[in-house]
């Protein structure tokens, strides 16, 4: 009857802990979907003077500590080419958003090749990265940033938007290595306001420590509830 007791109550404790620490918040500057219509960033591996850059990403950064679960980009027509997303702290020697020299740091972050979904209605390409589970400081600003390993990924037009101010409030502008010799990692920025890659992120909210105490108890617990429920046999 106490085993029984027990594992009822123990059950109920670890549905609490998993349901208040799946709880998720989504940030995304094309809330009713990709448009093709707007301006669009050349990413690809044709060297200079092409218009292609081989490292093209989103600058971001969070007011509180988070785990990024998900990313999403959005490319301009039906591609299918092998993407990686990678994810670095951008200016990590200043946290700057805006000056000449940019640098991304080591990178924290290296995907598989996206999840690659088209829809023909709306004429882009869903560039999914799922199931990150990377830790993210607050107030301190990331890159996350698309590569290919494949020489022959050229051209592809991702989707970009500007707006006066990110109205997610999680990006910060689209930035790209330049493939100008010297001019390194650009960051652009004009009168009329930020320049970003049309994405879709998600965070969860990181574990307080009591949440992994109780977590690791309750598995505990269990452990002892099962011993004695063979014990009796």
């Amino acid at each position: 009857m106490f085993a029984s007791t027990l594992k009822v109550k123990l059950i109920a404790s670890l549905m609490l802990v998993f349901a208040g620490s799946a709880s998720a918040t989504t940030y995304t500057n094309v809330p009713n979907g990709a448009s093709t219509n707007l301006p669009f960033v050349s990413f690809g591996n044709a060297g200079n003077p092409s218009s292609d850059s081989p490292k093209v990403g989103q600058v971001f950064s969070l007011t509180s500590a988070a785990v990024l679960s998900s990313f999403s980009f959005y490319a301009v027509g039906n591609t299918s080419a092998s993407l990686q997303l990678n994810v670095a702290a951008w200016n990590p020697d200043t946290n700057a958003k805006n000056q000449s020299v940019n640098s991304v740091g080591p990178t924290l972050l290296t995907t598989g090749a996206a999840v690659e979904t088209y829809n023909a209605t709306g004429g882009f390409t869903t560039l999914a990265f799922d199931n990150l589970g990377l830790n993210l400081n607050a107030d301190t600003k990331y890159i996350a940033y698309l590569t290919s390993n494949d020489p022959t990924v050229t051209g592809i037009q991702l989707s970009r938007t500007q707006t006066t101010q990110d109205a997610s409030g999680f990006g910060l502008g689209n930035a790209y290595l330049s493939t100008i010799p010297s001019n390194g990692w650009l960051l652009p920025f004009n009168g009329n306001g930020f320049l970003s890659l049309q994405y879709t992120a998600v965070t969860a909210a990181v574990p307080e420590l009591e949440t992994h105490a109780m977590m690791f108890a309750g598995l505990g617990l269990m452990g002892l509830v099962a011993r004695r429920k063979m014990s009796s046999f």
